[in-house]
């Protein structure tokens, strides 16, 4: 069977930022959260005021004093306009040392953190807060430092201070501390350095809930469970550690356990409304569709106007296939004024498969921003050439085609209108389109093959093994060239061994493929090996209902002598898709 297609230096002039450093994203991303700086570097764009001569403070006993530590300020500042970054940071943590002024410091650190080097920035980070000891900044990135470096016992006290800080003005001081750790890319460290801070708060629930946390984002599943369970101990009414547990057991693969915990916890806490969506949420992970609809709707009773969760339960339904409860929840979506775009494509999408292609158009055309937004374009394209309005299905794709500018995207709108003129039989445009798509991008593969089928249907059976030994000479082992090749020549040629042997390459990869067992039956039947064939070609049948292998099954049981039963079948696929040209082509020869 032949198938078918479907990743700066602030105080210089703000005109001419020093480029972001890739090198720099790293540890930027693990003190992000406490200390205000971007992972991309952002928070380097704004540009410091130069610092007064009278506020540089030099150390007494320091050689020329002032002069000595303006020369390292100096020296720093031209090295780093010079995008010499390490230079810089020598410079700065000179300076940094000759001076009681903390910016000087912090600078430093600034700087070796941009440069990617925070085995420079921590001496740095430890002369800011030596000279600042209440700046909570420095101390926190001096904690982060600590841990990036494996040493959770010199970060555990740095960080208990900015916990115990944070949280004398009512702050979450543990959010705080997960949100930062979990950036460390020392995961160990990080854990070791908050279970160091959970011990030194003695019976404190909410610390063990901090590390539970903290190790589900590290993806240590285990050891989140073992902190929640601590908590539990010492408060079983916490339920964000019962949460926790469940979600970490069904992290760690034990998803009957996470299941039955959360079931267990949304039985005591049957009011909890956050709690039953968190306990739908693990449904719908684990697939159990049926259970997951359940939660959400007695959700949905408790908020009738929350747009995400009617959106849920829309989609939901439509995974079960109850087509019309997803259509009245993506109504009540549509009522809402929220999510409206993505309602009306999967109304779209309800109407399609319902056979209203009509109505389905209409609620693609209201799709005019958002992810699905293209995907609309091309699902009513698609439909309109099916009730006949071929030329404006064209003229839609290929506006569309005109305004993408990604190269994946222009092939894929360039697929569709093939796919769109192939239904339409209209083979020799179809061919124009995709020689022009071949002009702009040359050796395409997904276009060479929708070239061989066009081709195919064109009796050019030259173009067709032409453009699929093309992709072949890309890619030896690509399954469907090697299928369609083989399952031409069995079928347009006499070169059936020739087939036989490209129709074996492709089985051997994909040996539950219904059109590759189809081919393989097939190349059999030409190759007078009947009964073998049937054995392929009566299993193809059984796994699809397709009207080619349909009408390959039909002639093998004609050529065996059982011809009721061939006709049995051809009659059936007729039935089916009256249309179809080889089924037709068969009827004609075996029952004119």
């Amino acid at each position: 069977m032949l198938p078918d297609q479907r990743s700066v230096f602030p105080w210089f002039p703000p005109r001419r930022p020093v480029p972001r450093l890739g090198a720099a994203v790293v540890l930027c991303g693990l003190l992000a959260a406490c200390a205000g700086l971007s992972r991309d570097g952002e928070g380097y764009e704004e540009p410091w005021q130069p610092l007064a001569e009278g506020h540089l403070l030099p150390l007494e006993g320091e050689g020329n004093g002032v002069s000595d530590l303006l020369y390292e300020l100096l020296v720093g500042e031209i090295a780093g306009h010079q995008g010499e970054l390490q230079v810089a940071v020598e410079h700065y943590l000179r300076a940094a040392q000759r001076t009681r002024n903390p910016e000087v410091a912090e600078r430093a650190t600034r700087i070796a953190l941009f440069a990617g080097d925070p085995a420079a920035a921590l001496p740095g980070a430890e002369r800011w807060l030596a000279l600042e000891p209440e700046n909570l900044e420095a101390r926190q990135i001096l904690a982060a430092l600590l841990v990036n470096e494996g040493r959770p016992d010199a970060a555990a006290p740095h960080l208990l201070t900015v916990l115990e800080r944070v949280e004398a003005v009512e702050g979450d001081g543990y959010g705080l501390l997960v949100n930062m750790l979990a950036r460390s890319q020392n995961g160990d460290a990080a854990l070791e350095a908050l279970a160091l801070v959970a011990e030194s708060r003695g019976d404190d629930s909410l610390a063990y809930l901090a590390v539970a946390g903290l190790a589900l984002q590290q993806d240590r599943p285990l050891t989140a469970v073992a902190a929640a369970e601590r908590a539990l101990t010492l408060d079983d009414g916490l339920r964000e550690a019962h949460v926790l547990r469940a979600r970490a057991l069904g992290q760690a693969g034990d998803q009957a356990s996470s299941l039955r915990a959360m079931g267990d916890l949304v039985a005591r806490y049957p009011e909890d409304v956050d709690l039953r969506v968190t306990y739908a949420r693990l449904l719908l992970q684990s697939e159990r569709y049926e259970d997951a609809r359940r939660q959400f709707e007695r959700v949905a009773r408790e908020r009738p106007g929350d747009a995400d969760l009617l959106y849920t339960l829309g989609l939901l339904n439509i995974e079960v296939e109850q087509y019309e409860d997803a259509q009245r929840y993506l109504e009540r979506v549509l009522q809402t004024g929220r999510r409206v775009q993505e309602a009306r494509y999967y109304l779209g999408r309800i109407a399609e498969a319902g056979g209203d292609p009509e109505r389905a158009i209409r609620f693609y055309a209201q799709v005019n921003r958002g992810e699905h937004r293209d995907e609309s374009v091309i699902r009513a394209a698609l439909l309109k050439g099916g009730v006949g309005q071929l030329a404006q299905a064209r003229a839609d794709l290929s506006a569309l085609r005109d305004r993408l500018d990604e190269p994946g995207e222009r092939v894929r709108v360039y697929l569709a209108e093939a796919g769109l003129l192939r239904d339409a039989r209209d083979y020799e445009a179809g061919m124009d389109l995709l020689h022009q798509g071949l002009r702009e991008y040359p050796g395409n593969p997904e276009l060479l093959y929708s070239r061989a089928l066009m081709a195919e249907r064109l009796d050019r059976i030259d173009q067709v093994e032409a453009d699929l030994n093309l992709i072949l000479a890309q890619d030896p082992d690509n399954a469907a060239a090697l299928n369609a090749l083989g399952y031409t020549l069995a079928d347009r040629t006499d070169r059936h061994e020739e087939a036989y042997g490209y129709i074996r390459r492709a089985y051997a990869q994909r040996p539950d493929d219904a059109a590759v067992i189809d081919s393989m039956g097939w190349v059999l039947y030409r190759l007078g090996r009947l009964d073998e064939a049937e054995v392929y070609l009566r299993r193809a049948h059984d796994m699809m209902e397709d009207s080619e292998i349909a009408s390959n099954l039909a002639a093998l049981l004609w050529a065996q002598g059982r011809r009721d039963e061939a006709l049995g079948i051809l009659r059936k696929a007729l039935e089916r898709d009256p249309a179809h040209e080889r089924l037709l082509r068969l009827k004609e020869r075996l029952d004119p």
